[in-house]
């Protein structure tokens, strides 16, 4: 009998017969780029939940037991226990020993000659980044610069809020600029279908910050990150980047992820220092962006774009599942003020041109 259910696992065909992490999949979670391979993957996925739990994702989406993760998601698929397969990888892969390694690796990492500073924190002014800066100065005992980058659409409340806080610490606060508008324009002539603003955003955020880290030397950036670095072979809080011109090795470091805060640990070492973020629409602290798309990607989803973040925030365990779909509840339709103020940073960046 056992030999007879092997031969007939072994026709069938791989993605059926294997697991695999969402990443493995190589196709974007919010649907960008959704190309004919995408919507095969996708399909497959749908295809193995359904024979994995019983359940025709095709009628209904399925969600995972444990996070916000669905079968909407084209990369995501459901296990016959209920959980997805983001949850099952992580569960496999999470290690505390290993979290605790990079910890030590990245305290006892010494200054790189000509650097300043032990450490840069990409500080945003939101309550993640603000809580690293506190604890690399006050826990971690490290000299650090505080980098915000403005992509324009931070507003300058949150800009000042945040030196209050680096002022009160005894912290330089460096604030570099990108131009995000232009980026966004062309997002939105495509309906969102050929990228998702805070991707961007974070691409050329790090880049910023790493060129700054590149000029001074500093071999050593804490980032607000409240989930994994690398979840694949085994899930880790650090990733490590070599500038080939200069060979300077750099550690980006998630912080809060490595010491397994949760969102209430945040806002309890926040209010004890007497400090408080800005309340922004959009599930945000700092930046304007997520509140102002959202109404447009989730009309093209059928699923909020920051359900992704947020279900990696409570497969670590920053955020309780209820909490996290409560955050995402209240979709707001700002289509004109988004317009509004993406014509106003073009118009900006013409008149510096």
């Amino acid at each position: 009998m056992i030999s007879l259910v092997k031969s007939w696992e072994a026709i069938l065909p791989k993605f059926l017969r294997e697991d695999y992490s969402p990443y493995q999949c190589n196709v974007s979670s919010n649907r960008e780029h959704y190309n004919l391979r995408a919507k095969r993957i996708h399909f497959q996925n749908r295809i193995k939940t359904w024979l994995n739990t019983g359940k025709n994702p095709f009628i209904k989406p399925v969600e995972c037991s444990h996070c916000l993760f669905d079968t909407r998601i084209p990369n995501i698929y459901i296990g016959a226990d209920g959980l997805c397969n983001m949850c099952m990888t992580y569960q496999k892969n999470f290690k505390p020993e290993i979290l605790d390694s990079e910890l030590q690796t990245f305290v006892n990492t010494p200054r790189e000659p000509g650097a300043k500073v032990d450490a840069v924190v990409g500080f945003s002014g939101g309550k993640d980044s603000a809580v690293s800066l506190c604890l690399a100065k006050k826990k971690l005992g490290l000299d650090v610069t505080a980098v915000l980058v403005q992509n324009g659409f931070i507003p300058d409340l949150v800009i000042e809020n945040g030196r209050k806080l680096c002022d009160m610490l005894g912290v330089e606060l460096v604030v570099l600029n990108i131009d995000l508008a232009p980026y966004i324009k062309e997002m939105m002539d495509n309906n969102f279908k050929t990228g998702y603003p805070c991707y961007k955003c974070g691409d050329m955020f790090h880049k910023a910050i790493q060129d700054y880290c590149i000029e001074n030397r500093i071999n050593r950036i804490i980032m607000g990150r409240n989930w994994w670095h690398w979840i694949e072979p085994e899930v880790r809080s650090t990733r490590w980047v070599t500038n080939e011109k200069t060979g300077l090795k750099m550690q980006l470091f998630a912080l809060p992820f490595v010491l397994q805060l949760t969102e209430k640990d945040i806002y309890r070492i926040l209010d004890g220092i007497g400090w408080s973020t800005v309340k922004i629409h959009g599930n945000s602290t700092n930046c304007v962006i997520p509140g102002l798309v959202e109404y447009q990607v989730s009309k093209r989803l059928g699923y909020h774009p920051e359900l992704n973040l947020l279900s990696r925030e409570v497969i670590t365990g920053f955020l309780e599942k209820e909490e996290a779909k409560h955050q995402l509840s209240e979709i707001k339709d700002n289509t004109e003020t988004l317009k509004k103020w993406v014509d106003r940073q073009l118009e900006e960046i013409k008149n510096r041109a």
